[in-house]
């Protein structure tokens, strides 16, 4: 299950997916490597195959574990960015009851 979630509340450690806007199904997962205030990092795992041209050739897929599986930063306040929240790393029950609130 993936909850979409303000960016303000990702913490290190976090499994998240970059969403498609439109069938909000996921793009890319990834886990959050770096957090602060205004920004986090993101090191992507592994990507929709489908959506990216997996099945299109060889080289296809070179540049697709090349450049869909690094490392992007998100400034927290970029409301252009769908993302959803596949598992948390929330460890205290005020952070889950907070998570909790901005899930929609």
């Amino acid at each position: 299950m993936c909850y979409i979630i303000n960016m303000w509340t990702f913490k290190k450690g976090d499994l998240i997916a970059k969403l498609n806007p439109k069938l909000k199904n996921p793009l890319k997962v990834g886990i959050v490597i770096y957090e602060n205030r205004d920004q986090f990092s993101v090191k992507w795992t592994s990507f929709n195959k489908k959506f990216f041209m997996e099945k299109e050739g060889d080289i296809f897929q070179e540049l697709n574990n090349i450049y869909l599986l690094g490392i992007d930063t998100f400034q927290r306040n970029d409301q252009k960015n769908f993302f959803g929240l596949l598992s948390s790393n929330y460890s205290d029950g005020k952070d889950e009851k907070k998570a909790k609130r901005h899930r929609t």
